[in-house]
């Protein structure tokens, strides 16, 4: 037992100092590699980058920068550096006892001093090389904007017949450009470069101005120069000519329009002496759109005139045919008229409808009274003329729809009484069928309807023979004659079926009736339905089971049997 204690104390003791072995190890290898960075560290050339940076001549601002970079590398090199040594001596001495903790975190310190001083260098070293670009930056700046700014200036010169009013205030804007050039030299020149940057951003961005300005202002002042006066001229002469040539243009504003616009120019010209540009674009849109409205009315009436000469050619036309067209339809209305009845007020809008040509005529002749006495333009004549030619179309179609109403009247009533012949003839045919199978009697419900269509057939004769004949009416009373014939025959075919059948059933019943006291009841009260009730289905519905009780299926066998040999009712 105590042999088995004393090999899991010596197991232990083995364990912890094989632990502790290696801990030390390793850390010593990451201090190693971490003095490794710093030496590397230490060997980039930041000096020599600083006194290249010296020699840029830095003042002002840009000097300040590179003195805080020089202090900040000044501080690494002379403490920091010394610092990480003291440490890496410290952690390695903490190595070598067992408190691993504090060697843990004395180790991560060291880690971080080697980071930020890392980090600071790459700082130096960028700030470094920024002012350097800077500097590059400048000296190239100068160059290029000086020769941009005699190019400018060299453009003003030679085209300042381009630039108008504009001219004054383009070349005040250069010389101020020209002012701030200088200062940016002087600054770039004595290393004050972080000042300079200033000034060029502003620089940079007011020479795209002047150019943007340079390109935009000839194209401006030709429009409010050149292209606008020249057609407002255009206008203005050819506004003369069209009244010399008779046009009309009512509460006429063209030549005060005309003025106005030629005013709003001159204030568009005196913005673009101030160089508002986007001002100028905007009322230079504005004069284009009120420009463009004078021509269009113009134009518009031009056009007008054009189609008023077309319009008026039509209008005679129209007038013409559907005055003619008017008066062959009362001249029919006349004629049938005197047989039939109009019923959808034909008469009454015959002649409303004359009263409308006549107003339309009416209208024609005014509108030309207008047109003479300079009251009206070409563009209303043009669409008082529409309106007219749209009214007559109207006209013309109401007038051929009266005329298709009333031409087929005759047609309508010639046909009307051939069908009240044939349905006259039909419902005698269906007479002598019934009289034929001498019948002891009908039912009185098909009497009823029998009498009923007659009547009705006697009531379309007497309106097909009336004085002034109502097609209407005729029509309706045939429609319902029509559908009432085929009921009949329907109900005609129905009861001479029934009839016959029950003839045949009472007939094949006296076989039975001697031997069968059902068949021969049945037989019995089968002939007083037929005889007496003439309910011919009430007497197969007796028969019918009897037959069948006797015979199973004889009475639909008989049923089949005669329809397939019946003869239809025509």
């Amino acid at each position: 037992m105590n042999l088995t204690i004393l090999a899991i104390v010596l197991l232990l003791v083995i364990i912890a100092y094989l632990a502790i072995f290696f801990t030390q190890r390793t850390t010593v290898k990451r201090v190693n590699l971490l003095k490794l960075k710093k030496e590397q560290l230490t060997s980039l050339k930041v000096r020599d980058e600083l006194v290249e940076g010296r020699k840029l001549s830095l003042t002002g601002q840009s000097l300040k920068e590179y003195q805080a970079l020089e202090r900040q590398f000044n501080d690494i090199k002379n403490n920091k550096f010394l610092k990480i040594d003291q440490q890496a001596n410290l952690v390695l001495f903490e190595a070598r006892g067992i408190n691993f903790v504090k060697t843990r975190h004395e180790l991560a310190r060291l880690e971080s001093m080697i980071d930020n001083t890392e980090q600071t260098i790459n700082e130096v070293r960028s700030g470094l090389s920024e002012l350097k670009k800077i500097n590059e930056a400048h000296r190239e700046a100068i160059n290029d904007l000086k020769k941009k700014y005699d190019d400018l200036r060299k453009r003003l010169l030679a085209e300042n017949f381009k630039y108008g009013p504009a001219n004054d205030g383009l070349d005040k804007f250069l010389s101020q450009l020209e002012k701030d050039y200088e200062e940016f030299t002087k600054l770039t020149e004595d290393g004050d470069h972080a000042t300079a940057s200033d000034i060029y951003e502003q620089l940079a961005m007011e020479t795209t101005q002047m150019e943007t300005m340079m390109s935009d202002i000839p194209d401006l002042f030709e429009k409010l120069n050149k292209v606008y006066v020249e057609q407002l001229n255009d206008l203005s002469q050819g506004h003369a000519d069209m009244l010399n040539q008779g046009f009309v243009f009512p509460n006429d504003t063209v030549d005060t329009e005309l003025t106005a616009i030629d005013s709003q120019r001159q204030q568009v010209l005196k913005l673009l002496g101030e160089l508002k540009l986007k001002e100028v674009v905007e009322q230079s849109s504005y004069i284009e759109r009120r420009i463009d409205s004078l021509y269009d009315l113009m134009e518009s009436e031009v056009s007008a005139r054009q189609q008023v000469k077309k319009h008026a050619s039509q209008l005679s036309s129209d007038l013409l045919r559907i005055r003619e067209q008017n008066s062959a339809l009362s001249i029919e209305l006349d004629r049938l008229g005197q047989n039939f009845q109009f019923t959808h007020r034909e008469l009454e809008l015959r002649r409303t409808l004359l009263e409308r040509i006549n107003e339309g005529e009416d209208q024609i002749n005014h509108n030309d009274d207008l047109l003479e006495s300079a009251e009206m333009s070409f563009s209303e004549l043009q669409s008082k003329q529409e309106q007219l030619i749209e009214q007559f179309a109207d006209i013309e179609a109401q007038q051929v729809d009266i005329w298709k109403n009333i031409s087929g009247l005759e047609k309508a009533q010639k046909s009307a009484r051939k069908f009240g012949a044939q349905y006259q003839k039909e419902i005698e045919n269906i007479k002598h069928s019934v009289e034929r199978m001498n019948l002891p009697g009908l039912p009185a419900n098909y009497l009823e309807y029998f009498f009923a269509v007659a009547n009705e057939l006697e009531r379309l004769a007497k309106s097909l023979q009336a004085t002034l004949v109502n097609m209407d009416e005729v029509q309706r009373q045939l429609n319902i004659v029509s559908s009432d014939i085929d009921t009949l025959k329907e109900k005609t075919e129905k009861i001479i079926d029934q009839a016959a059948l029950t003839e045949q059933l009472l007939q094949y019943a006296n076989r039975y009736r001697a031997g069968n006291d059902r068949v021969a009841a049945a037989s019995e009260q089968a002939r007083m339905f037929y005889e007496r009730d003439y309910s011919f289905d009430k007497a197969m519905d007796v028969l019918g089971p009897a037959l069948d009780s006797v015979e199973p299926g004889i009475y639909e066998k008989i049923v089949d049997s005669y329809m397939r040999r019946k003869t239809p009712l025509v």
